[in-house]
């Protein structure tokens, strides 16, 4: 019996830093928090190579993490996906910021039930969300950001906040992955004209594979042409590597800027 038990201490350490190494280098990024009111949202900012400067504008990604990075450890909402994004081939080609909000604990994006067929958009955004609009809002504002070239991706309860952002905001953004999420159709029209790139396992337990085919289906019949929908019938809820493993997703991102009034 000890045997058994060593041998499963064993594996829960080879487990927990496996985890460990699934998060990137801290040091790369500028660790911030925003203060409002009573609520504080952590947020990591993170320069591309391939910048040539400190002070031109630059595009900006706005990644939303799913349920289990939540917390007030400001690292945690880098475990997934954001390797892609520091990866040389992403980094040396396209000058980019990269902000990562982290979602406090208990808290969502959007106020909804993930499990469930549909939901309602309410009428005013969480918080948390809110906050990452203010986050966005300043960094444009100071210089730091091209208002032109501001994407949105999210996974999970991200990609949830990615189509909430999209239906609330739609002139601050000129692309969008959201990946395993869901939306409200009754604001396709809002969305018309933004590119959107979205993902889904047909496998998935936990958000229904229908959430994202309804939100593409609804683009479609608004007349949005630059919708793009990919399913996977064999891979389940986290489809996220698959998805940012995609041949050519970066330059479709990067590629995409929106014309300013």
């Amino acid at each position: 019996m000890r045997h058994f038990f060593l041998l499963l201490l064993a594996l829960m350490a080879g487990s927990y830093l496996q985890a460990q190494e699934q998060l990137p280098d801290a040091s790369l990024f500028e660790a911030h928090r925003h203060v409002e009111g009573n609520d504080t949202l952590p947020y990591q900012l993170y320069r591309s190579m391939a910048t040539d400067t400190m002070t031109e504008p630059l595009p900006l990604v706005i990644f939303l993490h799913g349920a289990g990075e939540r917390g007030n450890d400001n690292y945690m909402q880098l475990k997934h996906c954001i390797k892609y994004f520091l990866d040389d081939t992403v980094t040396s080609r396209y000058p980019f910021l990269l902000m990562a909000p982290q979602c406090p604990n208990g808290k969502r994006w959007v106020n909804t039930d993930w499990s469930l067929p549909e939901h309602i958009m309410d009428s005013a955004p969480t918080a948390e969300l809110r906050e990452v609009m203010t986050v966005l809002d300043s960094l444009v504002n100071v210089g730091a950001v091209d208002a032109a070239r501001v994407y949105i991706c999210g996974i999970s309860m991200g990609g949830f906040g990615t189509w909430d952002a999209l239906q609330r905001w739609p002139e601050k953004f000129a692309a969008a992955i959201p990946i395993c999420g869901g939306g409200d159709p009754a604001y396709a029209d809002a969305m018309k004209d933004i590119p959107v790139y979205i993902f889904h396992g047909l496998l998935d337990g936990v958000v229904m594979p229908s959430r994202s085919i309804q939100m593409y289906n609804a683009l479609k019949e608004v007349g949005n042409k630059e919708a793009i929908l990919v399913t996977y019938p064999e891979l389940e809820h986290q489809c996220w590597d698959e998805a940012f493993s995609t041949q050519g997703v970066f330059k479709w991102l990067f590629g995409k800027r929106k014309e300013l009034p």
